[in-house]
């Protein structure tokens, strides 16, 4: 066959999405021609393959096998005191101003510090997070 043919079609098999219908060209072409026909075949299997679930892996095995540190809640809990404290205390300081202003820019940067303390305790315990994900998706 033409080369320039087989390019071409090859070309539009390549970017069809997945379970598109293949145009009546391609499929003319397929017909015809054996080498491409190879090609699609293993492209076939090769993507058939790829979507399998890893089997045995040295990658799967070593992720079973990971330990999962330990999160201490100690130094969470303390914190967490601590910024309801200082919530409570300065929500009672606020009340004998009469300045609304304050009472504002009060909570908004409350509500910023919470919003940092939640987004910093779950980054930096991602990984016992996803692994009990992992727990209750498999149970």
């Amino acid at each position: 066959m033409n080369k320039e043919i087989c390019e071409k079609n090859m070309d539009k098999f390549m970017l069809l999405d997945k379970y598109e219908r293949i145009p009546i060209s391609v499929t003319l072409h397929l017909l015809k021609c054996r080498e491409c026909r190879t090609k699609v075949h293993y492209l076939s299997l090769a993507e058939k393959y790829a979507a399998e679930p890893v089997k045995n892996s040295p990658l799967k095995t070593a992720l079973e096998n990971m330990q999962v540190k330990p999160v201490s809640m100690t130094k969470w809990i303390i914190w967490g005191i601590v910024m309801l404290f200082l919530m409570v205390t300065s929500g009672l300081f606020l009340n004998r101003t009469d300045r609304e202003s304050f009472a504002i820019i009060f909570n908004v940067i409350f509500g910023l510090l919470i919003t940092a303390y939640c987004a910093i305790f779950v980054g930096t315990n991602m990984d016992f997070f996803i692994k009990k994900i992992e727990k209750v998706q498999t149970a």
